[in-house]
């Protein structure tokens, strides 16, 4: 099975990792891939986290690719400009796509 992360590849943290002190944004690289069955997450091990000769063990579900994370940033800064009304719509509208992405995980399973 292919990894959703490649070695060596840049990615970012989804949630806050306080045993390392670690944030959610936090840039690392990763070292290692854990392939695991269907039924469970693929793992990875990261470096570089501005903390020397520290590897940090997380799930797949836990980091995003450096790409996707300035991506979301980018849009999550064009929400800051919108009204509430428009809020409304965008969220009403972020529900049917989410609903047709459902569908269509669906239908090619």
């Amino acid at each position: 099975m292919q990894p959703k992360f490649p070695l060596f590849s840049e990615v970012v943290l989804l949630q806050d990792l306080p045993i390392y002190n670690l944030k959610r944004g936090s840039v690392a690289t990763v070292v290692e891939h854990y392939a695991m069955g269907e039924l469970e997450q693929s793992g990875y091990s990261l470096e570089g986290f501005n903390v020397p000769n520290v590897t940090i063990e997380v799930a797949e579900s836990q980091i995003i690719s450096i790409e996707q994370w300035q991506k979301e940033m980018e849009i999550l800064e064009k929400l800051h400009r919108l009204s509430v009304v428009k809020l409304v719509h965008l969220e009403s509208y972020i529900e049917k796509l989410l609903s047709e992405e459902n569908n269509d995980m669906l239908k090619v399973s």
